[in-house]
């Protein structure tokens, strides 16, 4: 195959790669349109974008493995129409449920494309130069999964949400026409094999209970009987999937792919990367809407860095592990991506854009370094089924990071908000038992002090105070109160003096509880945003540590690394 022919079909596994891995997090910043035009619930919401990752977790292994079977062209090629219907569909929906099957069968067609666009991009180049389209598809897996929220922003403000999934459908086109010009559909190699229907169904079942609790493990309590439910199915079916795939003639994965120290050390790494960049792509964006005023399109500008940072620097990374080896450039990634972690921990609502910057472009240069090192090392020096095998395995481990990573950092972000709201309302009754009120009115301000404070409300409103026209009502009604107990003869003389009296304590109290509600919404604002330096805090030592993951390649010869 010509070199022109060559770098061009790797130019179309990356364009199979980044539609896919965008569509993973482009909805994060669109999901609040879409639940306010389709009138869903928080719950129905989360599925939407929760049936996508689960999706390709589960299904990336089989799909690879049919592939195999069928004819990886004609297979990928199925993946960019199922795909590109599926992103139709989503496009069109009119109803929750229906944009969820709509989810559901796009990301049928990202399982097939994203291990294959990798298989693929790899078996078009020879051995010794493998690095060169492993290098492109570890920056288009890591730009695109950080622009996803960029784009989503900027698509929904001047267009709207369903254009988000409408924009998929031309390149979708482009790229089938591509595949029909480019690649040999006709009379490509296929694996003579019989379809594994236990490894199957056990790789699916396990994988499906694992996603699944982590998914819902935050809302169900992870000790609750649906989440060990799931834990047993899970251990259980993984357990026999082992025993069977032993056994078994042609099995839906092989397991020597795990005696490969290159490979194991690659899954590793990719998963623990994943997890500390989604966790900051999915809540930053959050934090700078909630707490720092920012529309959703300047939210996702900000965080645009990490995108840019991944495109310049993955090529660096690439370039690096080919001339010294897998350790130093995972170690020196994760050294990065915690320093991001470092100023994570001070975040606040008086944090700069600048500061906002730099975070995001230490984040993703960070990133670069471990997922250029993980794509490249995950092909080992696998051919035929080991690779196709080992991308299976490769995409389905990313994804179970991507959803580890909400689990953890969502779950984290929910207990501590919880946390720090009981101690805003603790404050708030300390506060209001300081003032000069009834009972019943220190029992109204508290309610609908809690009120904001559980509508999530950037900015708490002064409702507690009264209009002009209240006042005069009040003092009106408390000066006659007054002026009803004294002698008739009295009332005229005294009627001012009650009345100039009574607005004067009125107005007092109005000055007490204003003074409130800003103390109030002051301490609650900063307690509460406090709930995400403090998760990032806590994370911040185990980044460090899972650079001690750059070891798992240190029997790895240098010879070996070098025709990568």
């Amino acid at each position: 195959m010509q070199k022109k022919n060559q770098m061009t079909i790797v130019m179309l596994m990356c364009l199979g790669i980044f539609i896919c891995m965008i569509d993973s997090t482009i909805m994060n910043i669109t999901l609040p349109a879409i639940q306010e035009d389709l009138h869903t619930t928080l719950e129905t919401s989360s599925w939407m974008l929760n049936v996508y990752t689960m999706t390709i977790a589960v299904l990336a292994i089989p799909m690879a493995r049919f592939a195999d079977m069928f004819g990886r062209h004609k297979f990928y090629l199925v993946g960019l129409i199922v795909f590109g219907l599926g992103s139709l569909l989503c496009g069109l929906s009119t109803s929750a449920n229906f944009l969820i099957v709509a989810r559901f069968i796009q990301s049928l067609g990202a399982a097939i494309l994203i291990p294959l666009s990798m298989v693929i991009a790899v078996g078009v180049m020879p051995m010794e130069k493998r690095a060169i389209p492993l290098t492109l598809l570890g920056a288009t897996q890591g730009l695109s999964t950080a622009l996803g929220p960029t784009v989503g922003g900027i698509i929904t403000e001047k267009l709207n949400w369903h254009w988000v999934f409408y924009v998929n459908v031309p390149i979708c086109i482009i790229g089938i026409a591509a595949c029909v010009c480019l690649l040999p559909l006709k009379q490509e190699r296929r694996v003579e094999a019989k379809v594994d229907w236990g490894g199957l169904i056990l790789s699916t079942t396990a994988l499906f209970a694992a996603t699944l609790v982590l998914i819902k493990g935050n809302n169900w309590g992870w000790y609750s009987e649906k989440a060990l439910t799931c834990y047993l199915i899970s251990v259980v079916s993984l357990i026999l999937f082992i025993v069977i795939e032993k056994k078994v003639q042609d099995p839906m994965i092989n397991l020597s792919l795990f005696k490969d120290r290159q490979f194991l050390g690659s899954v590793l790494i990719v998963s623990a990367g994943f997890v500390f960049l989604i966790g900051v792509m999915v809540l930053l964006p959050q934090f700078l809407t909630r707490f720092q005023g920012k529309t959703e399109l300047e939210a996702a500008l900000l965080v645009t860095p990490v995108s840019a940072a991944i495109f310049v620097f993955s090529q660096i990374a690439g370039l690096l592990v080919k001339k010294i080896g897998f350790i130093f450039p995972v170690i020196l990634g994760f050294i990065i991506m915690g320093s991001a972690y470092y100023l994570l921990q001070g975040l606040s609502v008086d944090s700069t854009s600048t500061e906002i910057i730099t975070l995001c472009v230490l984040l993703g240069t960070g990133f670069s370094f471990i997922i250029a090192t993980a794509t490249i090392a995950s092909t080992s020096t696998f051919e035929g089924e080991l690779l196709t095998a080992s991308q299976g395995v490769f995409s389905m481990l990313r994804q179970v990071g991507v959803v580890l990573a909400v689990a953890i950092f969502v779950g984290g972000l929910t207990n501590n908000i919880d946390h720090n709201q009981e101690k805003t309302i603790q404050y708030a009754t300390n506060q209001l038992a300081q003032l000069n009120l009834k009972e019943s009115e220190r029992a109204q301000i508290l309610q609908h002090t809690k009120d904001i404070l559980y509508a999530n409300e950037k900015q708490p409103n002064e409702s507690e105070q009264l209009s002009k026209k209240q006042i005069d009502a009040i003092v009106k009604d408390n000066s006659q109160n007054i002026l009803s107990k004294m002698p008739a003869k009295q009332r005229e003389e005294a009627e001012p003096l009650v009345r100039k009296q009574v607005y004067n304590e009125v107005m007092k109290q109005q000055s007490e509880i204003k003074g409130y509600s800003k103390r109030v919404n002051d301490y609650g604002a900063d307690k509460i945003s406090s709930s995400f330096s403090s998760l990032y805090k806590t994370a911040f030592p185990f980044v460090f540590v899972c650079a001690l993951l750059g070891f798992t390649f240190r029997r790895t010869k240098k010879k070996e690394v070098a025709t990568v």
